[in-house]
């Protein structure tokens, strides 16, 4: 495996950010062992683009972004260029107070979806062990659930968060929240679908909602090349 750079992606749903300021990528190099196989359900070579509104209601956040992955040949994803981007469902000041997407990813050569995927989910454990800049504390809920299918590798798994509401500072709040990623032949991803005001109430959208969207937001951002 390359050296371990990692993707910050900003939550910034007020309360504390998830996994420390959000979610932190690893892209681990393998084999050319395909895990759910060929090239993409759509077949040949494609590319990731970010366009200004996905599923049909979320628009890209101005002023919140998710940071471009640093050094993707390092991680396994050959010729490699990044996309990322914040959605948010609301307008203006409240762009993201009721759904929020987070979307960081690269494109290129994936030789191993599968072991790029478990490399993404094992560099998010490894993050979420070490305290956040605010002293928030991580932890990944069990392990990822697998949700591919031909062609796509797709995994999620939850996260919870512990710290202190911006709201009441005296006062301690857990936020869930689920982190799904995909890989296939010429595409990786790590999507952060949220319905912010069940995050901030300490619920969590489930992992198949969650995967759901995450194939979805796919459909939409994966392009022919």
């Amino acid at each position: 495996m390359g050296s371990r750079k990692a993707v910050t992606a900003v939550a910034g749903i007020g309360v504390v950010a998830l996994l420390g300021v959000g979610a932190y990528v690893g892209f681990g190099e393998g084999d050319d062992s395909g895990g759910h196989g060929g090239v993409g359900a759509a077949g040949g070579p494609h590319k990731l683009i970010a366009p200004n509104t996905v599923l049909g209601k979320y628009e890209q956040v101005e002023g919140i972004t998710s940071a471009a992955m640093e050094d993707p040949a390092g991680f396994g994803v050959r010729g490699a260029k990044t996309v990322q981007a914040v959605y948010g469902s609301g307008r203006g000041a409240k762009a993201i107070s009721a759904g929020l997407i987070q979307y960081t990813g690269a494109y290129g050569t994936v030789a191993a979806p599968e072991k790029t995927v478990d490399a993404l989910f094992a560099d998010l454990a490894d993050r979420a062990r070490k305290p956040g800049k605010g002293g928030e504390k991580s932890t990944m809920v069990g392990r990822p659930e697998d949700f591919g299918a031909a062609g796509v590798v797709v995994k999620c798994q939850e996260t919870r968060t512990e710290g202190r509401s911006s709201a009441a500072p005296e006062s301690r709040q857990v936020l869930r929240a689920p982190v799904c990623a995909w890989a296939d032949r010429s595409t990786a991803a790590i999507v952060m679908p949220m319905d912010t005001r069940a995050t901030k109430a300490g619920k969590a959208v489930s992992l198949a909602e969650a995967a759901a969207t995450t194939k979805r937001l796919r459909e939409e951002v994966r392009v022919a090349r």
